[in-house]
């Protein structure tokens, strides 16, 4: 996932655009985009501060970054999205692959923090 992508995304659950991005895999790959046409409007989610104060230098190196494996989580609702091969998953509860979030959690277990975990609620199973 680029890091361009993730202002446009939503918690699939309460619709909430208020997401944290825990990055635990970056690679470089270079993007044929044009910097200026993907730039962040609101929030740069790769320097964590307002679009507004991110000079187009910063922009150009960015495009070519990939969030290979990261978390996604909702503030709202707490509900957390892994990131696997650069692909957000972010379904609805009802449509989520347990045995996926478990791999994925015991692969990254000891790169998680302490208070990122404390904000991840693992949806119940129904």
């Amino acid at each position: 996932m680029r890091y361009y992508f993730f202002e446009l995304l939503a918690c699939p659950e309460c619709k909430s655009p208020d997401l944290l991005l825990y990055e635990l895999k970056v690679e470089e790959s270079k993007a044929n985009v044009d910097p200026e046409r993907v730039r962040c409007k609101e929030w740069c989610s790769y320097l964590r501060k307002p679009a507004g104060e991110v000079p187009l230098e910063t922009c150009k190196k960015c495009v070519n970054l990939e969030v290979v494996d990261g978390i996604i989580i909702c503030k709202n609702c707490g509900r957390w999205y892994p990131i696997i091969d650069g692909i957000p998953r972010m379904i609805n509860d009802k449509y989520r692959k347990y045995h996926e979030d478990k791999q994925f959690l015991s692969k990254y277990k000891d790169k998680i923090p302490v208070e990122i975990r404390k904000l991840m609620k693992i949806p119940e199973i129904k």
